[in-house]
């Protein structure tokens, strides 16, 4: 290309954020462009960059293409997600995400085991919806279909008189051809109808009359429509019901073994054969009816899980007369299934505990009049109130009223923030006292809260390194232990029939081995081990987001304990962040308000805290407007102010290399011996005085940092813009082994690299922004206070959420204790399952001793896991 240039531009996704498929289309559209070298689609912030050739495309075709090609992914892709209960193990959500992939017109579906949130994309204007749910219950989970894309609103009927498939592809067919209808799709299995329609066009009870019409009578409908929808029992509630029913047949079953065993009767060995049998039988059919359909599911997907393996061991065992043991396998794994899937629930509801922190409702006041509307409905910039008692809505800043709120759910802190006039508030947060008024400056959807629950649900999702690795050792172990299995049961009876049974030191006897291949292929299931990395790694990430520590993923888990050297910033990070003038002094002919007004100009449009803390000292004075400022970050800024140029800064700054008067000179040491960070402010170069700033280090620094220490953490350093005698005093103070002053970003950097290169595994504590270089350079980066900053939470690896440095340490533990965790759950099922293992090899195990090896040490490692969510 001749002339390269680069773009950002922001995008709407179809899929929104969290549809990474959409972002992908985007990207290759864009790419296949003429004249545009790269994209790169950034779903989380919806913002796309193009590298381009200038020659041959404008900014304004560029952007034309993209809104293009933007609607018409739109237009062909509609999107929906369920929330799935009743998930026991991962290997059970790749099964579903293949499943409800192969539905016909999906395009992609991606189940979240962590969260239980199954996102389906599918082509429009068809709808699978009727078919996904159909599925999922089929297999017995319990769905709620979450707020997808709704292109069309969706009439849903539950029918009467459908008998055979082909009746109801043609009633789907007629019901299609409809004016106003933009799609039909019938579930045969649960006689289900639903319906995309345009209301305008037609109307649901046309519909329910137009399937009365057809010969078909309509028992339920959707809410909206003229019949009363029924209740069901949910797929998991039935599974629950079906245990306990199983147990109870099996109870039955040895009742009547009993009974009949001590029975004189001449045809006792039939009857009992018989009447002893069937108990057994039903509580199999009863118990395992889930087990069959998921392991059928399994099949038609091609995978190889715990439902086919046990699927198979449950028919051998019947097949063997091993009736009563069959029943019992089932029983054992369907409780085992029933606690694990309850258990996990528990770290699930945490995060849609979050979810339930934002109220349904807002109270919009338009015009002085107030009116209860949908969070989402609200336009940023509008004004709301919020009462005593009630959590705040959404993002915002107050404008009028006074109050404490209990920020706990963002920040972690438990004691309630004083909130004032002008102060920022979150949504989710708890306004316990005072009437607030309050300007919303963020939607609903792109809200503090909101961001927080999609990055702690995508951590969640995230596979850690080990985990990755346990996932590669599972795809070759569960098929090596079947073909074993297979061997078991074949090769000693076969070696029997070609030697004769009494030349082999063996029972060769069929009936034996199959026995043993069945107790063998129940212990080939990795399920416990599978389950030992994620239910840790989502208990940690569910802790740590209670605890106001936002984790992005268990990478990040497990390279904390490995840290071994640790940078800080200093403002805002060893030092409160609030640095306030404590000292002006004044030069010459000038006062020090002329010289603190003249600084102010300049300072007023930096974000600095210095800069802040100068600006707070004007106070209400006037201050005149400031030119051509230039901002040098670590070093000052420049500018004109009525016409004369004016520095502000370090000494090297404001001088440009020329030496600094004597009597400047000591003033400046003693006020930096004093601890006071010093700028100097000068007037075409002339020096009209200095500004002693104050920012006191945080009472918990030295407790932090000691307990950082014994964490393991060899050298933990400071690396800080200001100057030697400032920052010698912070780092005395705080207890630190080292510090690094006058230091620009790109100068943290380097520094950050060469820990690196001495120490390892290098963190970087820092404010997110301004030290994002160093914190992107650090293997960890960790950025303090980050509620309500963007930056913070998309740029750091582990985000602080309040300003409290002892949440650190509590991170390091958590992440050691996190690790220990899984090397504990991974040892235990490998241990135990080999155990098992061999004692199946050897004939010493019986099938429910395989169960407990499976789905027992599964329940172990996931209360082991668990144990994480407690706080310390």
């Amino acid at each position: 290309m001749s002339a390269v240039e680069r773009i950002s531009v922001s995008v709407v996704l179809p899929g929104g954020e969290h549809c990474t498929e959409c972002a992908h289309r985007l990207d290759a559209s864009v790419t296949a462009l003429p004249g545009v070298g790269s994209a790169q689609v950034d779903a989380l912030n919806s913002e796309l960059t193009v590298d381009y050739d200038s020659s041959l495309l404008t900014r304004e075709q560029i952007v034309a293409e993209i809104e293009r090609l933007g609607y018409e992914i739109e237009a062909a892709v509609s999107h929906v997600s369920w929330r799935v209960r009743g998930l026991d193990c991962p290997d059970c959500a790749r099964t579903v995400d293949v499943s409800v992939a192969r539905v016909d017109h999906v395009l992609s579906a991606s189940l979240n085991f962590a969260s239980g949130v199954l996102f389906v994309e599918y082509e429009t204007p068809h709808d699978p919806r009727a078919a996904i749910e159909s599925m999922l219950a089929e297999m017995g989970y319990e769905s709620e279909c979450l707020e997808g894309d709704t292109t069309h609103p969706v009439a849903e009927f539950t029918l009467a008189g459908v008998d055979c498939p082909d009746c109801a592809r043609s009633l789907a067919e007629q019901i299609r051809s409809l004016s106003g209808v933009h799609d039909s799709e019938i579930d045969f299995g649960s006689s289900r109808l639903r319906i995309a329609y345009d209301p305008a066009v037609v109307a649901e009870r046309d519909l329910s009359a137009a399937v009365v019409k057809a010969g078909y009578a309509v028992t339920t409908a959707s809410p909206t429509g003229e019949t009363v929808p029924q209740t069901r029992t949910s797929p998991v509630a039935r599974a629950e019901r079906d245990t306990w029913i199983s147990g109870i047949l099996i109870f039955v079953g040895w009742a009547v073994g009993w009974f009949l065993g001590g029975s004189p009767d001449a045809f006792r060995p039939w009857v009992t054969d018989v009447a002893g049998a069937a108990p057994f039988a039903a509580a199999i059919i009863v118990g395992g009816g889930l087990i069959f359909r998921r392991a059928r599911s399994s099949i038609r997907a091609r995978i190889l899980d715990m439902n086919v393996l046990m699927t198979v061991a449950v028919v051998g065992a019947a097949f063997l007369g091993e009736w009563s043991e069959a029943a019992t396998v089932v029983f054992l794994f369907s409780i085992g299934g029933m606690l694990e899937t309850r258990s996990l629930e528990r770290t699930r509801s945490s995060i849609r505990g979050l979810m339930d922190l934002a109220p349904p409702v807002a109270h919009l006041i338009v015009n002085g009049a107030q009116r209860d509307v949908s969070p989402i409905d609200v336009a940023v910039g509008s004004t709301i109130s919020v009462r005593p008692g009630e959590r705040v809505p959404l993002d915002g800043r107050i404008t009028a009223g006074a109050s404490a709120l209990d920020e706990s759910a963002i920040t972690g802190e438990s004691l309630p923030a004083e909130k004032h006039d002008g102060d920022e508030v979150f949504a989710g947060t708890l306004n316990t006292v005072g009437l607030l008024e309050i300007e919303v400056t963020a939607p609903a959807e792109e809200t503090t809260l909101a961001r927080v629950i999609y990055l702690v649900e995508e951590a969640q999702a995230k596979r850690a390194p080990f985990q990755t690795l346990v996932d590669r050792f599972t795809r070759w172990y569960t098929p090596i232990v079947t073909l074993l299995a297979f061997a078991l049961a074949v090769m000693p009876p076969a070696l029997g029939a070609l030697l004769g049974a009494d030349n082999v030191p063996f029972d060769s006897s069929f009936s034996v081995w199959f026995y043993r291949a069945l107790v063998l292929l129940v212990v080939g299931c990795p399920c416990a081990l599978v389950i030992s990395t994620p239910v840790a790694i989502v208990s940690a990430i569910t802790r740590a987001s209670r605890d106001g520590v936002l984790v992005k993923g268990g990478t990040f888990l497990e390279l904390a304990p490995r840290v071994r050297a640790l940078a800080f910033d200093k403002t805002g990070t060893l030092t409160n962040g609030r640095p306030e003038v404590a000292d002006v002094v004044a030069m010459g002919d000038s006062s020090a308000a002329e010289m603190l007004a003249l600084a102010a100009a300049l300072e007023m449009g930096s974000t600095h805290p210095l800069a802040r803390a100068v600006v707070r000292a004007v106070g209400d004075a006037p201050v005149a407007r400031a030119v051509d400022v230039v901002e040098t970050p670590g070093r000052g800024i420049s500018g004109s102010v009525d016409g004369e140029d004016i520095s502000v800064g370090t000494p090297d700054h404001v001088l440009d290399g020329e030496g600094m008067p004597e009597d400047v000179d000591e003033l400046i040491i003693r006020l930096e011996s004093e601890g006071h960070t010093v700028l100097v402010v000068a007037r075409r170069g002339a020096i009209l005085g200095v500004v002693g700033i104050s920012d006191t280090p945080r009472a918990s620094g030295p407790e932090t940092i000691a307990k950082l220490r014994a964490a393991g953490i060899s050298e933990i350093t400071m690396l800080t813009g200001d100057n030697e005698r400032v920052a010698s005093a912070i780092a005395a103070a705080s207890g630190l082994d080292s510090f690094h002053a006058r230091m620009l970003p790109a100068d943290k950097v380097s520094e950050v690299r060469a820990l690196k290169e001495r120490w390892g595994v290098v963190a970087m504590v820092g404010d997110g922004i301004n030290d994002a270089p160093a914190l992107a350079a650090a293997d960890l980066g960790i950025a303090m206070g980050a509620a309500g900053s963007d930056t913070a939470l998309e740029t750091a690896d582990i985000a602080l959420m309040s300003d409290d440095l002892t949440a650190l340490p509590r991170f390091f533990d958590l992440s050691r204790r996190t690790v220990a965790n899984i090397r504990q759950n991974v040892v235990v099922s490998i241990v135990l399952k080999f155990a098992v293992l061999v004692a199946a090899v050897f004939g010493y195990a019986p099938l429910w001793l395989a169960v407990f090896a499976d789905t027992g040490v599964a329940l172990l490692v996931i209360l082991n896991g668990l144990r994480l969510l407690r706080a310390r």
